[in-house]
Parts: structure tokens; C-alpha cells; sequence
């Protein structure tokens, strides 16, 4: 009688830690589409902060200096440059 009641408990206390982890996976599974999505604006608003601050600059620059668009040429390939860093850093770090 004694090794069926402890049969029990251990076919319980399996029953709970399956459950356990398919709850976790759910959630996992749950989580990792939020994740993506804000994943996805991240990318979007920081390319387009990084592009538009170049060219802010940029045309900041040619007004204050009165050269022709030199500037606003530089910067803008350096805030795509920036963007382009930013979106491989993360997509660097997404895998870990």
C-alpha cells in the first residue's frame, strides 16, 4: 500500500513539473512575439533618429559656415553609418 502511494506522489510530482514547463513555454512563446515587435519599432525609430540628426547637424553647419550642402552630405552618411552600427549591434545582441 505504502509503494503505490508512493508511486502516486512521484507520478504528481511529475504531472506538476511538466505542466510547470509548459507554462513556461507558452509564455516564452508569449513573450517572444512582444519582443519581436518592440524589436521592430526600436530598429525603425533609432534609423530614423540617427538619419535625421545627421542631416540636422548637417544643414546646421552649412548655414552657420555658408558653405554649400558639404555638410549636410557628411552627416547624413555618418547618421546612416550610425544607424547601420545600431541595427547590427542589435541584432547582434537579439541572438543572445
Amino acid at each position: 500500500m505504502c509503494d503505490e502511494r508512493d508511486e502516486f506522489e512521484e507520478f504528481k510530482d511529475e504531472k506538476d513539473r511538466v505542466d510547470k514547463l509548459l507554462k513556461s513555454r507558452e509564455q516564452k512563446k508569449k513573450h517572444s512575439v512582444g519582443r519581436a515587435l518592440a524589436l521592430v519599432s526600436q530598429l525603425g525609430i533609432q534609423m530614423a533618429v540617427c538619419i535625421v540628426l545627421g542631416v540636422v547637424i548637417g544643414i546646421l553647419l552649412d548655414r552657420w559656415l555658408g558653405t554649400t550642402p558639404i555638410f549636410i552630405i557628411i552627416f547624413t552618411i555618418f547618421g546612416t553609418g550610425a544607424a547601420i552600427k545600431m541595427i547590427y549591434d542589435i541584432a547582434k545582441d537579439w541572438d543572445d
